[in-house]
């Protein structure tokens, strides 16, 4: 761990669901290889050595006492204004559900904290994002969204393997995803955003047909300004294992829970053939949240930003909308998204 020695930053916690403390990881513990852990904004904090987590809130009283007995938080309030009043903190999670993260990110940048760990998707809205990137940017506040996939040491192996050109000139993704375009969608925008390290020209979609759930799923054609195309299978009807494949000039990447896997083309005689070779195990037993955590201690010890910014967090956002909009009207749609009002909602 870069970090280990310096301040001790104090930590509060706003939402206590399951993602705040420990309800998806048991979870994840069900599943073999699913994800590393600790998969909680509360678990990262407790085993990152330079934060302690001192308070937390939520309007829930009996998950608010649960949390606190959970992880021996003691400070513990129904209203987030009156902690950040009184608990002096440095480092805040917002694991609120989606529609109340701007009001909340705008209170907390403007009470003195230095830094927010943020849960996705960050806004319904690209106006919402806008107002939070404002109040942050105003306040001197480094924001980390939690697009998981992003810190995963597996998926950073991967993108040093296109960086060194392993497996030749990026032409084309495959994924398989879940989740809805806002919910689940926006942590493949950022990784994709991450992996190929350019922009997003234009999208093409097709929806499910099912309009009456709160977050889009279906096929999605993603154009990248540097000539790579995404083919998406996101549909709500089938709940399978997520994966992306990336294909090269020479050769192949394939990364999902239970594997990560890696081809080149090599001369065999006059033929050349894919051979799988060894993909880099380059985990260190940080899993994506205390990556992030890190990251973001890091940054306020004046080292760089995290890896996924409230800036990158607005275009997984702009994705979203810009895939709901060519769903609905049929049509291809060209980024940038000029109606910031646009509504995409979130299951959560």
């Amino acid at each position: 761990m870069e970090a280990e020695t310096g301040a001790v930053y104090r930590v509060g916690i706003i939402g206590c669901g399951a993602i705040a403390s420990d309800g998806w990881e048991q979870s994840a513990r069900q599943v073999p290889g699913y994800l590393l852990r600790p998969y909680s904004h509360a678990g990262a904090y407790q085993r990152h050595p330079r934060t302690r987590l001192v308070a937390a809130a939520d309007v829930d009283p009996e998950r608010l006492r649960a949390f606190g007995a959970r992880w021996g938080v003691s400070a513990l309030y129904q209203d987030h204004r009156e902690m950040l009043e009184r608990e002096r903190l440095d480092l805040v999670s917002i694991a609120t559900p989606t529609r109340v993260r701007r009001a909340v990110t705008v209170d907390v940048a403007g009470r003195g904290v230095k830094a927010i760990y943020l849960e996705k998707p960050i806004a319904r809205t690209l106006a919402d994002a806008d107002a939070m990137i404002a109040a942050c940017r105003a306040n001197a506040v480094t924001v980390a969204v939690n697009h998981l996939r992003t810190y995963d040491p597996y998926y950073r192996a991967a993108r040093q393997l296109l960086r060194d050109g392993e497996i030749g000139q990026v032409q084309g993704v495959l994924a398989t995803w879940a989740e809805g375009f806002s919910e689940g969608g926006c942590h493949l925008w950022d990784l994709l955003r991450f992996l190929l390290e350019t922009r997003l020209s234009w999208v093409f979609a097709h929806l499910d047909g099912e309009e009456a759930r709160r977050d889009l799923g279906g096929d999605a054609y993603l154009v990248y300004q540097n000539g790579v195309r995404a083919h998406v299978h996101m549909p709500w009807s089938t709940r399978v294992p997520v994966g992306v494949e990336i294909l090269g000039s020479e050769g192949v990447i394939r990364m999902g829970y239970y594997q990560a896997q890696w081809w080149k083309l090599v001369a065999r005689g006059e033929r050349r053939v894919p051979v799988e070779w060894p993909f880099p195990r380059s985990n260190d037993g940080f899993s994506g949240m205390l990556t992030a955590v890190d990251e973001l201690v890091r940054a306020l010890d004046g080292g760089p930003p995290p890896a996924s910014t409230l800036e990158d967090a607005r275009l997984a956002l702009e994705t979203t909308v810009a895939l709901t909009q060519s769903g609905r009207s049929g049509a291809p749609v060209h980024l940038p998204i000029t109606d910031t009002s646009y509504v995409v909602e979130s299951w959560l």
